[in-house]
């Protein structure tokens, strides 16, 4: 009770009515297989099209005959957006002999040809003359039609760093810029300025590693490029150098931080163009490590007019296409370092990326700017290495493991989900699968599985009795079967190609659950994105399939009806049980009902308590009814609550346990329509006027 010391006005806020109880979703969907790429421990991905499937996950893929059984994900995630899905959670699995591709990048300097180099040209147009000075040496390697033509080593006479031209002796041969890479001998640092290589050809000195961030081939088509920045740029007060220290005025400190290599050049010469840590700012000076600076020394030398000191950092961009969809996943990472500088570190940065990380098997590099990475092509570098696997996936990667806090594998990995409503392994037909999807949904009590059927021998259609054996394996009210496969356009081939149908009837479900609700039974609706059906089903075979709990999809193109789900009932022998819509009505009114009674919790509990929760719950039924999910003319034929002394003893609330029961009359789907027809004799009747 509030408390009333002084006088005054008191406002206060009291509700003023049971609490609204909210609808659950009842399309949100779980599938778990194989996929190009992606993570394959922790939550489970978020997609809403399939589009965003194909840059986390990847394209159909073939990874050869030993996975014919395991790929259709990729076709039912399509089938699923593209009849009417929204939300879907991807949990992949990947086999035990699956591997990452990985990559060791160089330093240096390589880069590439701007323009092209005709014969007798002396002027180079360069990507970078980073590291570049009088003395240095360039080689051209021009790989063009399967030809490689290479230069001489050619010694630089002039750099120009306005324009990143450099000046070489006349070419005997023509090399074309979009061909061309140019290697230079440009190696570390030693005592502030780059060292000489052997020759450009040289081994580069090491950079760091990457590491695919998921197992598989994928990672072959993953490119790393590099471009090289400066956060800071200013030009030395070189007249203000009064030597005797590393202390150095310069225009502006925007950009420069403490730990930064600063690139200073003040001449085209070797000497003149030097490499240094900044260690502190004061004030408008930056104060740099190594030996003191004589005044004069930095004063700038023909033709440079002016000593400019800039930071040196790298950005690194991955890349991947898939190659099937084209779709293209790029991640941009600028200004980075290889000192741990906060928010510049390489390592901290590349944590973050989908695509790949630092290698923790290849050793550290120094905190050398010419360590930087530069593609051996200067252009960009793949990985390599990786594979798909030499042994299916087996029921118990399928199944899952939990490895820990956000570690789970597989199908265990949905458990932690609660959103998901419907649940599928596309293709997978193992009994071990498919009796694991069942368990979670019966023990969860808010989901459902639809499964696939089994596929015959060298992939032919499962016959009746093979259908019929295998369904045989479950009694459940929390799942249903579907019977034949069907047929899509295979982007992999151009042709056409046989797949589970989960995917595409589940996005029937999202699409009658969306446009009719989640009472009305996904049945006699049209499957869309499909060509065909594995094999042909009659009437008579679906007589025989029905009663089984086997639902079947028609070919009705004959009767201009196109391809349809005709059947909507449970793999179960509980007549009470029969209907898919029937199950998942239950399930949409326990789900809302259990979360939207959670501040019943620890409420006092008396009649006014009871009440509240009676007209609660009275309250969302009537919308349900309304909905026509409910059968009844009038709210009291829909349903009733109970919650009062009949559903409670004092035992039960001495105990803290408050009792309610409901009661409600979902509709159940018209099957079989039957009308009856007869010949009426009509009567004749005679009247005077």
């Amino acid at each position: 009770m509030p408390e009333y010391l002084a006088p005054g006005v008191f406002v206060e806020e009291v509700s003023s009515g049971p609490p609204p109880i909210a609808g659950v979703g009842t399309t949100t969907t779980g599938m778990i297989g194989l996929t190009r790429r992606g993570p394959t421990a922790g939550p489970p991905t978020l997609v809403t099209n399939y589009s965003e499937f194909v840059r986390a996950f990847g394209g159909p893929f073939d990874f050869g005959s030993v996975y014919a059984d395991q790929s259709d994900l990729p076709y039912a995630v399509k089938g699923f957006f593209g009849n009417g899905g929204r939300r879907l959670y991807v949990s992949r699995v990947a086999p035990a002999t699956a591997s990452v591709t990985k990559a060791t990048l160089a330093g240096g300097v390589v880069t590439r040809l701007r323009r092209d180099a005709l014969v007798g040209a002396t002027v180079l147009a360069l990507g970078t003359v980073r590291g570049l000075r009088v003395g240095s040496k360039v080689r051209l390697v021009q790989v063009k039609d399967g030809i490689t033509t290479t230069s001489a080593d050619l010694p630089l006479t002039a750099v120009n760093l306005a324009t990143s031209e450099v000046t070489v002796a006349a070419l005997t041969v023509a090399f074309a810029s979009g061909y061309t890479m140019v290697l230079t001998d440009v190696g570390t640092l030693a005592g502030g300025v780059p060292s000489a290589l052997a020759d450009p050809g040289a081994a580069k000195p090491g950079s760091f590693g990457l590491i695919a961030t998921s197992k598989g081939t994928w990672g072959r088509d993953l490119r790393a490029s590099v471009a090289y920045r400066s956060a800071g740029r200013g030009v030395v007060k070189h007249a203000l150098i009064a030597g005797g220290n590393t202390v150095v005025p310069v225009t502006t400190t925007a950009g420069f931080y403490v730990g930064a290599w600063v690139e200073v050049t003040f001449g085209p010469a070797s000497a003149q163009r030097v490499y240094r840590k900044v260690t502190a700012i004061a004030g408008g000076s930056l104060v740099l490590d190594g030996a003191n600076i004589a005044a004069g020394a930095w004063n700038p030398v023909v033709p440079l007019t002016e000593t400019a000191i800039s930071t040196c950092e790298f950005d690194l961009t991955l890349a991947y296409s898939d190659p099937v969809e084209g779709t293209t996943v790029t991640e941009r990472f600028p200004g980075l370092t290889l000192a741990n500088i906060p928010g510049r570190y390489y390592v901290t940065a590349l944590s973050a990326s989908t695509l790949a990380t630092v290698d923790p098997g290849v050793a550290a590099p120094a905190d050398d700017p010419f360590r930087f990475p530069a593609p051996a092509d200067g252009l960009a570098d793949a990985l390599a290495g990786g594979s798909d696997g030499t042994v299916a996936a087996t029921d118990a990667e399928y199944i899952g493991t939990d490895g820990g806090p956000n570690l789970k594998t597989g199908l265990l990995a949905l458990e932690d989900v609660d959103e998901v409503a419907l649940l599928a392994a596309p293709g997978v037909t193992t009994v071990a699968v498919q009796g694991a999807l069942i368990e979670q949904a019966t023990r969860l009590m808010d989901r459902f599985a639809v499964l696939d059927p089994p596929h015959g021998s060298s992939n032919t259609p499962a016959t009746l009795d093979a259908m019929q054996t295998h369904a045989a394996n479950f009694d459940t009210r929390y799942a249903a079967i579907y019977y034949p496969r069907v047929v899509v356009t295979d982007p992999l081939s151009g042709g056409s190609r046989v797949v589970a149908p989960s995917g595409h009837v589940l996005g029937v479900y999202a699409r009658v659950d969306n446009t009719r609700g989640v009472h009305k039974a996904p049945a006699n609706e049209v499957l869309l994105g499909i060509t065909d059906l594995e094999t042909f089903v009659s009437n008579g075979a679906q007589e025989i399939l029905n009663p089984r709990g086997i639902n079947v999809l028609r070919d009705l193109r004959a009767q201009r009806r196109g391809l349809r789900i005709y059947g909507a009932r449970c793999l179960t022998s509980e007549a009470d049980w029969v209907y898919v819509n029937v199950r998942r009505l239950f399930i949409f009114v326990e789900e809302s009902l259990q979360e939207g009674c959670q501040w019943v919790v620890f409420e006092p509990n008396d009649q006014r308590l009871w009440q509240r929760v009676k007209d609660s719950i009275s309250i969302f039924l009537t919308g349900v009814w309304r909905d026509g999910a409910l059968m009844g003319a009038k709210q009291q034929e829909a349903f009733f609550v109970n919650c009062d002394r009949s559903t409670m003893d004092d035992d039960d609330i001495l105990n803290g346990r408050l009792v309610a029961e409901i009661g409600i009359a979902p509709v159940r789907p018209a099957e079989f329509v039957i009308l009856r027809i007869g010949q009426w004799l009509g009567g004749s009747s005679v009247q005077e006027l």
